[in-house]
């Protein structure tokens, strides 16, 4: 490759990957160049706190900037329009603010619960110059009543209104009555894991992928722009991995867990479900260590010795890359477990960190470079060695497998 001035450059890992790949893809570029599922915080991601989908219809959207309406469709809500571009916005589930922020807009953010969404985010943008989590005070707490929704007065609400009817004190009433007299519903909670709804909104719910749903978000604000540049970046880096990709009989077993640093709740979660919870690992093609082991919520417990009679050659810790977990500890404890000792994966020292399944778009960027890393140290590049409390690494451009450079310029709005 040459430079403007004639001078020749190494290739990126990606263009390697994605255009001198024969020899990395071998025959594939041949071919194609505890607690409730309702409740999600009744589960161990809160106890740790602290391209192919299936997917059935893409969201219809349009934006007039000549009437100013910013309208689109999505289920289960239908048709929703906004006059201009929302300035104060509710969200309850952390990919919402993900996109407010990849969008320029985390300023309109006043509402999230959990405040890991925050560690998160810092921890994957730590690059980033000038980028500020505006809505990093607006974390309070797990659900939310209708007089703090009157109180907020939000000029749009990004929270799927059938997820808020399975929660204690609302129905179908409270949610018409907050959409016409303080702003709309907006949002599909239900894709994550094509998961059931509640039973009044099951007839005709539809599902859509993480990228579908920032789609609708970016219309709503009027920043086609930035999303079309985003998505983009995420086009390109899904076609690097595609093409880096070994053939299927040389992927290693992974297990993703939510596992404890004392090893004593161990909980696993699908790893190639369709669905947004699994945007970073499904692309990625890794073959399951558990098999086609069916469980109806998103975890199923399990102990070492299911975990050595699976025996994955890779174990992913879904949330241990924040301070608030000791991934040291969860390390020793593994080395030093009679069972946990006789893991390949802890032999060969293939324990990795992860964020969340709870991902927007930044954090899926970032999350499915990170994964391929770990799966793939061959191909894509190894994953460093992770230290409590570590940011995300500042790998160079010849070894990032998409341009973070670009992402924080779009985010800016220097593109």
């Amino acid at each position: 490759m040459t430079d403007d001035e004639g001078r020749t450059e190494a290739p990126t890992r990606r263009e390697y990957v994605k255009y001198g790949g024969a020899v990395i893809g071998g025959g594939l570029l041949a071919g194609c160049a505890g607690r409730s599922e309702s409740d999600p915080t009744r589960t161990p991601d809160a106890t740790q706190q602290p391209a192919n989908t299936g997917d059935k219809t893409e969201p219809e959207t349009s934006t007039s900037t000549a009437e100013q309406s910013y309208s689109v469709e999505l289920s289960p809500v239908g048709e929703v329009t906004l006059e201009e571009p929302p300035t104060n916005v509710f969200t309850h589930f952390p990919w919402f603010p993900d996109m407010a922020s990849a969008l320029g807009q985390g300023e309109t953010i006043n509402n999230l619960w959990w405040d890991g969404t925050v560690a998160g985010l810092e921890y994957f943008t730590a690059g980033f110059d000038d980028f500020e989590i505006e809505w990093a005070d607006a974390a309070g707490q797990y659900g939310f009543a209708k007089e703090q929704v009157y109180e907020l007065d939000s000029d749009l609400h990004l929270v799927d209104p059938a997820w808020v009817t399975s929660q204690d004190g609302w129905d179908r009433d409270d949610v018409d009555e907050i959409a016409d007299n303080v702003g709309p519903w907006l949002g599909n909670y239900y894709s994550n894991f094509h998961s059931t709804p509640p039973e009044s909104w099951a007839d005709g719910y539809e599902y859509y992928d993480l990228w579908e749903l920032f789609d609708s978000v970016a219309t709503m604000y009027g920043e086609r722009s930035r999303y079309e540049a985003l998505r983009a970046v995420h086009d390109d880096l899904l076609a690097t991995i595609e093409a880096g990709l070994p053939p299927e009989s040389e992927r290693p077993t992974a297990a993703y867990l939510s596992i404890s640093a004392d090893l004593s709740s161990i909980y696993l979660l699908r790893l190639n479900a369709p669905g947004y919870w699994n945007s970073h690992t499904r692309p990625l093609g890794a073959v399951d260590a558990f098999g086609d082991e069916e469980f109806s919520g998103p975890f199923l417990q399990v102990d070492m010795e299911a975990l050595l009679e699976a025996e994955p050659d890779v174990i992913l810790g879904l949330w241990t890359v924040t301070e608030t977990f000791d991934f040291g500890t969860l390390k020793q404890n593994l080395a030093e477990d009679p069972v946990g000792s006789e893991l390949s994966a802890v032999r060969n020292d293939r324990v990795y960190p992860q964020g969340t399944r709870w991902q927007g778009p930044l954090m899926n960027l970032f999350q499915l470079e990170m994964t391929a890393k770990q799966l793939y140290p061959e191909q894509f590049g190894a994953w460093p060695a992770y230290e409590n409390g570590d940011s995300y690494p500042e790998f160079g451009a010849d070894e990032q497998l998409f341009d973070h450079q670009r992402v924080a310029d779009v985010i800016n709005g220097d593109f």
